[in-house]
């Protein structure tokens, strides 16, 4: 893996495909105050997916930067469907992972959180009903169920490490992605790694939740039709944030691009 950006990187890394400290890449300005992340891979053409999974666009590459992405983040953030789709587990990092973590003043294993505005969820699938010895939340917004509520609650009487975050719901029923990153931050999650699906990414944006975008993309077309890694209704133009590229990685043609959103200023 070589570094592109930023310019002062050493310049051995930067010459040849040299191992990469991908935690110290990504670290850099994030660490201190944290923040949220989303974390993207998509093919050269724009797909989001490759046979309806991400995985189908993945690379090594990819893949460590997904697991150094992990590693720096309180706790990781996704849709219901994604989670679902992608057959999220409990995170279980491997020791000498755990080991940085630690050295980076993180608890050993991140948390996950689940979002979803109408709890129709799995509750026996690995990702709820697994050991972990890292807490699952389900975030929901206000206007969710209350008998799925309630169903959770009472599942998280007998499973510690389950709990139900609840947050207020969006005009449009969903859950209000922005007050559910501050009910994060005030259970002590001040580094949300947010792993998707499109609609969620969406939502933040448009709720301006988002500070980072770490996009991989992958050397491949995948052709008409692919899902992008936004979906839901469209942004009014003047909402739509600029991209500032901080840092740019390449190995074997794919590039992993982190981009700061930069908000239009106020009217």
């Amino acid at each position: 893996m070589r570094v592109l950006l930023p310019a002062g990187s050493p310049p051995e890394a930067s010459a040849t495909d040299d191992p990469v400290d991908l935690h110290a890449h990504y670290a850099e300005g994030w660490l201190p105050d944290g923040g949220v992340r989303v974390n993207f891979v998509c093919s050269a053409d724009g797909a989001a997916t490759a046979a309806g999974l991400s995985r189908g666009l993945q690379t090594p590459g990819d893949n460590a930067v997904f697991a150094a992405l992990r590693d720096l983040a309180d706790v990781i953030l996704v849709g219901a469907a994604t989670a679902a789709a992608e057959r999220y587990r409990p995170a279980n990092p491997s020791a000498r992972r755990r080991a940085i973590r630690a050295e980076l003043g993180l608890a050993e294993v991140p948390a996950i959180a689940v979002m979803s505005s109408s709890l129709q969820l799995d509750l026996s699938a690995e990702l709820f009903s697994a050991p972990s010895q890292a807490p699952t939340l389900v975030v929901t917004g206000s206007a969710a169920p209350i008998g799925a509520r309630n169903d959770i609650i009472d599942l998280a009487g007998t499973e510690a490490k389950l709990q139900l975050v609840q947050a207020p719901s969006a005009a449009d029923g969903g859950v209000d992605f922005a007050a559910s990153v501050a009910a994060l931050r005030e259970l002590g999650y001040r580094r949300i790694l947010c792993e998707g699906g499109p609609r969620l990414f969406a939502a933040g944006v448009a709720g301006g939740a988002v500070d980072e975008l770490c996009l991989s993309m992958s050397p491949m077309l995948t052709g008409p039709g692919g899902a992008r890694i936004v979906a839901g209704e469209p942004w009014p133009a003047e909402l739509s944030p600029r991209l500032q590229l901080t840092g740019l990685l390449t190995e074997d043609s794919a590039l992993f691009c982190r981009y700061l959103l930069r908000r239009p200023a106020a009217a």
